[in-house]
This record gives structure tokens, C-alpha cells and sequence, in this order.
């Protein structure tokens, strides 16, 4: 990751990338056939195996899931995904609203096999008063108990990547830490 200076007095907006959201839903599109192929035994020299068929089941169910979910994201994310801004940082994803530079404790970099989130500290206080999304309600558990003891922004499904998101969070937090 390389640094870079940024103007924290505006504000940046990253959007969705539909050709990362059109990748997903190919792919589950895809998975989901063959899951039904398995499901149907469809497939020629396909041993008549009931782990197999249930499988297929398992996979029409999983990657059906996944194409729903990347259609829904296509329809639905119109707007900036992530907004930095001089007054905090907003992810649709994890909250309705921005979390304020003031309650940010601290942002790093948490990585979980190759994947690689911002992870957001802020004060408990602070987050009680946030209107976290349901699925960052949900993870928020799960992400503690593997190590991740914050709020997880990811870069994933945007139009940048990890190493812009992180540089531009970072600067803009300790812009405000300096100016406190």
C-alpha cells in the first residue's frame, strides 16, 4: 500500500461496482445451475448417490441466495456506498448514518485470509446511538469472536479498493485528530 495525500475538506463518495455485482450474479447464476443439474441428476455418470442429490439441494439453496442477493444490490444501491466526509465516515451497509470522526477510537486494517477490511473502533457509547443495519447487527458478533472487535467496512463490491478506502478513512480521521 502506498500513501497518498488527500483533501479532507470535501467530501468523496465510493460507488457500487455493477461490473463486480453483474461478476457475482454470473457466477451464482451459474453455481445454481449445476446445483440443480446435481439436485435433478441431470448429468450423465453421476453416481445415484443421495449425498449427491442432497448437494445439489444444498447448492440450488446457497448460490440462489447469492444471485438474489447481487440482484437486489443492482437494484437498490444507487447512491454512494461509502461517504468520507469532513463531519465522518458512512457505509450504508453498516449504518444509516455517519459515524463521527469524534467517536472513531481507532481505524486499522483487519484481515481474514486474503480478504482485507477496514476495521472501525469507535466508542460504545457512540455505537449504541448508531442505527446499525441488521446484518451489521448480525456479523458484529461473529466478527468479535474471529478477532475483529469494530465495525467492518469493506472495500469489497466497490469501485476502488482496499488500499484507496484505507487512505482515505485514515487521512481524514487523523485530519480531524490534528485539528482537535
Amino acid at each position: 500500500m502506498t500513501e497518498t495525500e488527500t483533501d479532507t475538506s470535501r467530501t468523496i463518495e465510493f460507488h457500487a461496482s455493477p461490473t463486480r455485482l453483474l461478476t457475482l450474479l454470473s457466477f451464482s447464476a451459474m453455481s445454481t445451475a449445476i446445483a440443480a443439474a446435481l439436485a435433478f441428476r441431470l448429468f450423465p455418470n453421476v453416481p445415484n448417490d443421495p449425498s449427491v442429490v442432497s448437494a445439489g439441494y444444498s447448492g440450488i439453496a446457497f448460490f440462489g441466495f447469492c444471485a438474489l442477493v447481487a440482484v437486489w444490490r443492482l437494484l437498490q444501491q444507487r447512491g454512494p456506498i461509502v461517504t468520507v466526509s469532513p463531519a465522518g465516515l458512512r457505509d450504508v451497509r453498516v449504518a444509516k448514518e455517519p459515524i463521527p470522526w469524534r467517536a472513531i477510537k481507532s481505524i486499522s486494517t483487519w484481515q481474514m485470509q486474503r480478504q482485507m477490511v477496514l476495521l472501525v473502533t469507535i466508542d460504545p457509547a457512540e455505537e449504541a446511538r448508531l442505527t446499525l443495519t441488521r446484518v451489521a447487527r448480525w456479523m458484529r458478533s461473529a466478527h468479535r469472536k474471529l478477532g475483529a472487535d469494530g465495525l467492518i467496512i469493506s472495500s469489497q463490491g466497490l469501485k476502488v479498493g482496499y488500499p484507496t478506502l484505507f487512505y482515505t478513512c485514515r487521512d481524514y480521521w487523523e485530519a480531524w485528530r490534528n485539528a482537535s
